[in-house]
């Protein structure tokens, strides 16, 4: 597990058993219909991830990922960052995927993203290659 320190690391968090990235921060990927791409985190208590910090990069010639609309967060004062809008529990994104290719080509697709846990510790940025198979 990699780990990058926020602020000052305490006797706390030393003993504090964090989570696994994966477990921290659960992901997804699906269609929803042929022109929408679903992601979704199920955030752990005690975890968050940061707006900003979202990337979305298809991989896929010809093949273009819309802009997310992201729904409201939380805002919190962070040491490093300052006023941040961070989203805790659950996080769902639709993108839209244009132009819907007339080959059923599997989109291949890179997803950046990074988040912390209160205690005071933040994971590198993570980032999943995710390849899915055209709605049908």
């Amino acid at each position: 597990m990699i780990l990058l320190l926020c602020g000052v690391y305490t006797r706390a968090a030393a003993e504090q058993d964090l989570l696994e990235p994966d477990q921290a921060f659960e992901f997804s990927s699906e269609f929803k219909d042929a022109h929408i791409l679903r992601l979704s985190w199920r955030i752990a208590d005690g975890y968050y991830l940061y707006r900003q910090k979202f990337q979305f990069v298809s991989q896929t010639p010809g093949i273009d990922i819309g802009e997310p609309v992201f729904p409201g967060g939380q805002f919190k004062t962070d040491k490093q960052f300052g006023s941040v809008e961070i989203y805790r529990d659950r996080l769902i994104l639709d993108l839209a995927v244009q132009p819907d290719p007339d080959e059923k080509l599997p989109l291949r697709f890179t997803v950046t993203y990074q988040g912390c846990a209160d205690v005071g510790v933040c994971y590198m940025p993570i980032q999943k290659q995710i390849a899915l198979k055209q709605f049908e």
